[in-house]
C-alpha cells in the first residue's frame, strides 16, 4: 500500500511539473511575441534574422518538450502567437517594399525631369 501511495505521489508531482513547464513555456513565448510586436517598427534585417532564429527555438525543440501536455486550446493560442509573429514580419516586408518603390519612383521622376529639361533646352 505504501509503495502504491509513493508511486501515486510521484506521478502526481510529475504531472504537476509538466503542467507548470507548459504554462511557463506559454507565458514566455507570449512575452517573446509581445516584445517582437513592440520593437518590430524599429527592426533591421539583422534584427529579423535574430528574431527568426529565436522563433525557430520556440517552435522547435522548446515546443516539442511540452507538446504532449498541450490542450487543443493551448495549440490554438500558440498558433495565434505564431501568426502574430508572421504578421509583424509581413508588415516589415511591406514597409521595405513600399520604401523601395518610393525610392524607385523618385529616381524615375528625377530622370524624367532631367530628360525633359534636356529636350526643352
Amino acid at each position: 500500500m505504501r509503495i502504491l501511495l509513493i508511486g501515486f505521489c510521484a506521478l502526481f508531482l510529475f504531472a504537476c511539473s509538466e503542467e507548470s513547464h507548459k504554462n511557463a513555456y506559454i507565458k514566455s513565448y507570449n512575452a517573446f511575441i509581445e516584445k517582437i510586436e513592440k520593437e518590430a517598427p524599429t527592426f533591421t534585417k539583422a534584427d529579423w534574422e535574430a528574431a527568426e532564429t529565436e522563433l525557430d527555438e520556440w517552435t522547435g525543440i522548446k515546443r516539442h518538450e511540452i507538446q504532449a501536455a498541450l490542450t487543443n486550446e493551448d495549440e490554438e493560442f500558440l498558433n495565434k502567437l505564431d501568426n502574430r509573429f508572421e504578421y509583424a514580419y509581413a508588415q516589415f516586408l511591406k514597409g521595405r517594399i513600399l520604401n523601395g518603390l518610393n525610392k524607385t519612383l523618385k529616381d524615375a521622376k528625377k530622370e524624367i525631369r532631367e530628360e525633359v529639361e534636356k529636350i526643352v533646352e
